[in-house]
């Protein structure tokens, strides 16, 4: 009970303060109220300097009640840790915590207004206590960081940005907030972090938050190409050779699958010159695999597998795409080659260079006679019963492939004709292409 009635004296003090502080002039206010200004102020402060929050609480609230807001800033921040020490007392029912938190924010308020050399620190403040204390009052927290960054412009904490933007996300996503809203905040973010960014290259809190922050816009399906495009488009232009900005726009086109846009071939095209790597030169042969410039495909994909920095994985992938494209090159020689050069890059990819294998056997099309134009689907049988066998994960497509090769195999009597049986040894020969295989009928 005791606690309690400290917890009423505490909220009905505050809220009664605002009116009488407004009427008292000088630092400590007049005549006795003054004197009590004071003396409460020293004697809470005693309690406060030992650590007993409890027991500063009758005077503080007095010193709150006859005090003029402008008499100590140490009246308010001081009771921040008074009002957070009651809040976690035991047995304090919801209405009263929903009070106290109330009243915390009215401290906050109180520096912010009459203590400008630190309102910054007592927003900031402010906005930290209202995530922990009131997370479903995003407006109200959106509203607060909106009076920090108006505040503070460049010089905003780089945490505060990740706040922001994040607190946008979440008020589009409960569709209190527009898909612009959300793209002018992370242009505006982002433009922040720029500036920072140039005048702090090496802090990595900015670089962490800078990832954070489009982390968040890539959670909402704001990050579409109808938005990013006219949003970075400009940007790049005028700023091309800027590594920093080429890669942040590279990641995330890719990451919204703008991949086909003519800004991602510039844009990658840019970050290939300024910053070599495999994965630029594999990005490049995608766009222009997609825009069936195959021969351009191939000079970047070679140029991918060169790279000395490519681990053997990656390299096994830029094999098996290069014999992909190959085969649509209609060289269906060099695609084989690709598939055995990835295989023998790395086992990790055999699976999938097997599967390769089969299809592109599958689409040879050779022979005068229905055994020579039907065997090649028992080489891409053969391949797909490897690929299989060296990738459980291939083995839905391959058993769907194969019951569908199956039904290409000539019929027993067919085989008869040409002194073929069931199981007997055959090579097939496609042009550049040959295999010794197993004849297999239908019956």
């Amino acid at each position: 009970m005791k606690k309690m009635r400290v917890f009423w004296f505490v909220l009905y003090g505050l809220l009664l303060a605002g009116p009488c502080l407004m009427a008292q002039p000088g630092k400590y206010g007049e005549g006795p109220d003054s004197t009590e200004c004071i003396q409460r102020l020293s004697f809470y402060r005693e309690y406060v300097k030992a650590g007993d929050y409890i027991s500063a609480v009758p005077s503080w609230r007095i010193a709150v009640a006859v005090c003029p807001r402008t008499a100590n800033q140490y009246l308010y921040s001081d009771g921040q840790q008074i009002i957070k020490t009651l809040l976690v007392q035991p047995d304090v029912a919801i209405e009263h915590k929903i009070a106290l938190v109330d009243s915390l924010m009215l401290m906050y308020d109180i520096r912010i207004q009459h203590y400008p050399a630190n309102a910054v620190g007592a927003l900031q403040n402010k906005i930290i206590d209202m995530g922990m204390l009131m997370p479903n009052a995003q407006e109200a927290r959106l509203a607060e960081l909106e009076k920090l960054l108006n505040m503070t412009g460049n010089a905003t904490a780089p945490s505060m940005l990740a706040r922001y933007m994040e607190l946008t996300g979440a008020l589009y996503g409960a569709e209190k907030r527009t898909a612009d809203d959300v793209m002018n905040a992370y242009s505006r973010l982002t433009a922040v972090l720029d500036v920072q960014e140039r005048e702090n290259p090496e802090n990595e809190e900015i670089k962490n938050v800078r990832q954070m922050i489009e982390n968040y816009l890539i959670s909402t399906d704001v990050a579409t190409c109808d938005n990013l495009i006219p949003l970075f488009g400009p940007r790049f232009e005028a700023n091309p050779d800027d590594l920093d900005l080429v890669s942040l726009i590279a990641t995330m086109l890719t990451y919204s699958d703008c991949t086909s846009s003519d800004l991602y071939l510039q844009v990658v095209t840019a970050l290939n010159k300024l910053a070599p790597s495999y994965q630029t030169a594999y990005y490049l042969s995608k766009v222009h695999s997609s825009k069936n410039e195959y021969d351009k495909a191939i000079t970047y994909l070679q140029e991918a597998i060169g790279s000395p920095d490519i681990p053997a994985v990656e390299k096994g992938k830029c094999y098996i795409d290069q014999g992909v494209v190959y085969y649509k090159m209609n060289n269906s020689a060099r695609a084989m080659a690709s598939a055995n050069a990835a295989i023998a890059a790395t086992p990790a990819v055999k699976g999938k260079a097997y599967m390769l294998m089969a299809n592109i056997w599958a689409g040879q099309r050779c022979g005068d006679n229905d055994i020579e134009k039907r065997a090649p689907f028992w080489v891409a049988v053969d391949y797909l019963a490897k690929a299989k066998a060296a990738d459980p994960s291939c083995s839905a497509e391959a058993d769907k492939l194969i019951a569908q090769y199956r039904q290409y195999f000539p019929l027993q009597e067919e085989a008869f004709m040409y002194d073929l049986a069931d199981g007997s040894s055959y090579t097939v020969i496609c042009g550049a292409l040959h295999e010794t295989t197993t004849v297999r009928t239908r019956k």
